[in-house]
């Protein structure tokens, strides 16, 4: 009998090795996993961080208006300066959304959804990224991606949409990448988005974007049967988009904001960025110079202008590094994997390369049970020992119960920063949020007085007949009502002051 060659004979115990071996592979999550899985629990790990911002109560209490009353909240509900003006609740879904996690899970399960979203996000950005440049550069974008974003990373309807940006935008890009159009499953993704978050129109223009690039690097014979498929899907996005409650307000509503300079003068987040309170966006410019000189990156135009554009909305609006951390790498992605690829002989020869590539793998389902299950040990501390939130720069709990044990009700003067809360807690304010439907006059007037110019804070103090004011102790209007005749300092403490009109809340 001819004997078998060693190397062919199966070896029981290396089989069952072997078996072991594959099993474990697919319980080892990959890089998106583990990129989210870490992401997400990094925002765990500062619960607060996620609910800093006054908005957060505005979007629940909306979401709470309109699943209680079962109505569409076409007029103003919140304010007693706009209460019947038109309202356009451009992110009804999200605020439904918010509300219904609340009721459910309070704060604890508001903070586990968002570092989801976020997570979920990122996560995305680095499997599109893995299959264009590599496991270690994929990963390393991603994080640096992440990097811009978090100063940004609240509980607002911005961050549910987040996943649906970067599906979307990953999608279009690769699209492009293959020379095909973008599959029609994405327009229900759009359909959602429009009804969580104004970013949609992004992905409109970003899909027009690379549309108009496919046609230009068309062949001539070819053009017109690109034009017309990129035209039909770009048509589809748009009816799409205009699939919601508001109709063509939903795309109107961001241009307003544009077009508020009260609003870009005085908000943080529509500020221009200072590299000394924002060294990461200055960092990250420096690293993409130096990347794209080092490895002599060859952009196309249509690519390179758009991240042009992604900079200049950056550096423009601290609020835009958003789209440059989650869609600045997809842009030079494609190049920056040819460079690597010249390099691919070196690089193979890297530890740390051959290292990281074992977790490229495609996210399989085993795997994917087990990071549900890390993220949900994860969590366990939170929705075990659910947030209470105290007095911070955005709560002025104590200042309201002490405004209720005064008695006082009318009018309030309040923050911008408090009208969230005054929403939540069922008090109509003077301004909160929603500063596109308040206008940019209404806006400049707020802030002027806020500021502590005593004339304009006269003005609103007797033509909406305020009877009690709600402020941070650092607004100027502070030391004005201090001294301003006919007002009287009520309570204090470090988040909030309570002046109140004499002739209303006595001596």
């Amino acid at each position: 009998m001819a004997s078998v060659p060693s190397s062919e004979v199966s070896h029981p115990a290396a089989a069952g090795a072997g078996a072991f071996g594959a099993a474990w592979a697919r319980l080892v999550p990959s890089w998106p996993l583990w990129v989210g899985l870490v992401l997400f629990g990094r925002l765990l790990a500062q619960p607060f961080a996620l609910l800093n911002d006054p908005d957060t109560y505005l979007h629940i209490a909306a979401g709470r208006w309109m699943t209680t009353h079962l109505a569409w909240p076409s007029a103003d509900p919140f304010s007693h300066t706009m209460s019947g003006m038109p309202w356009v609740p451009g992110e009804w879904f999200a605020e439904a959304a918010l509300a219904g996690i609340y009721a459910v899970a309070g704060w604890s399960g508001i903070v586990v959804i968002g570092a989801a979203c976020f997570g979920i996000a990122l996560g995305m950005l680095c499997h599109f990224l893995i299959r264009r440049i590599g496991a270690l550069p994929g990963v390393i974008a991603s994080l640096a991606g992440a990097a811009l974003v978090l100063p940004h990373t609240v509980a607002r309807p911005h961050l549910l949409a987040m996943p649906l940006l970067v599906l979307w935008s990953g999608m279009l890009f690769q699209a492009r990448d293959e020379g095909r159009t973008p599959y029609w499953w994405l327009l229900p993704v759009m359909v959602l988005w429009a009804n969580l978050h104004a970013s949609f129109v992004f992905g409109l223009g970003l899909a027009c974007w690379l549309g108009g690039e496919a046609v230009i690097e068309a062949a001539s014979p070819l053009r017109r049967a690109v034009a017309i498929r990129w035209g039909a899907f770009i048509v589809g996005a748009v009816a799409a988009g205009l699939a919601t409650p508001n109709g063509i307000d939903a795309f109107l509503q961001p241009l307003r904001l544009m077009t508020m300079p009260a609003l870009q003068s005085s908000f943080g987040e529509w500020l221009a960025p200072d590299f000394a309170d924002f060294p990461v966006l200055e960092g990250w410019l420096l690293a993409v110079l130096a990347l794209g000189l080092g490895l002599r990156l060859r952009v196309r135009w249509t690519r390179l202008l758009l991240l042009l554009v992604l900079v200049h909305m950056a550096l423009r609006h601290v609020r835009h590094a958003d789209l440059l951390g989650l869609i600045g790498p997809l842009v030079i992605a494609a190049a920056l994997g040819e460079a690597l690829m010249t390099h691919a002989a070196t690089l193979s020869g890297l530890t740390l390369w051959r290292a990281a590539a074992r977790l490229a793998g495609p996210v399989r389902l085993p795997a994917f049970g087990v990071t549900l299950a890390l993220a949900a040990i994860a969590s366990l501390p939170l929705m075990t020992s659910p947030l209470m939130r105290t007095d911070d720069a955005v709560t002025p709990a104590r200042a309201l119960v002490a405004a209720r044990d005064l008695g006082l009700t009318g009018p309030v003067f309040n923050g911008e920063g408090f009208g969230g809360y005054l929403a939540f807690a069922g008090i109509a304010d003077f301004i909160d949020g929603r500063v596109e439907m308040f206008g940019n006059d209404f806006l400049a007037d707020d802030v002027a007085a806020e500021g502590g110019d005593p004339a304009v804070l006269a003005r609103l103090l007797t033509q909406y007949r305020i009877a009690w004011t709600l402020l941070a102790p650092q607004a100027g209007a502070v030391a004005v009502l201090d001294r301003l005749p006919g007002w009287r300092r009520a309570y204090a403490d470090p988040y909030a002051v309570i002046h109140v009109h004499t002739a209303i809340g006595g001596h």
